[in-house]
């Protein structure tokens, strides 16, 4: 993943550490950065649908329940963690109570 305010590189393990919903700052330019939500929603949609594939594939070869769920978990983990450097997208998080010019929902004086 890619800073959108330095463009320097931004390591998988900084959205494992993510300080609650309003993100954490950059390690290089220390810009708060979030996901955005559209590529966290397609994230994992694709992931459960290939863990679900796994279910299913492994529902259909006859194995027993808990590796059906094992492999669903270990497939979609997996499929999380690649599409984490392919498919999610940082922006950054504007701070508390700042309004950007032109805002629709704005209420200026």
């Amino acid at each position: 993943m890619i800073c959108p305010q330095c463009n320097k590189e931004v390591s998988a393990k900084f959205l494992w550490i993510l300080s609650g919903a309003n993100g954490s700052s950059c390690p290089h330019c220390q810009a708060n950065l979030c996901p955005k939500a559209s590529c966290a929603v397609v994230l994992f949609l694709v992931s459960c649908l290939l863990g679900d594939g796994a279910l299913l594939l492994f529902r259909w070869l006859g194995a027993e329940p808990w590796l059906a769920f094992a492999a669903f978990f270990v497939v979609f983990a997996a499929a999380y963690l690649v599409g984490m450097r392919v498919i999610l997208r940082l922006r950054v998080n504007a701070p508390a109570g700042f309004v950007a010019h032109g805002d629709p929902g704005a209420q200026g004086h």
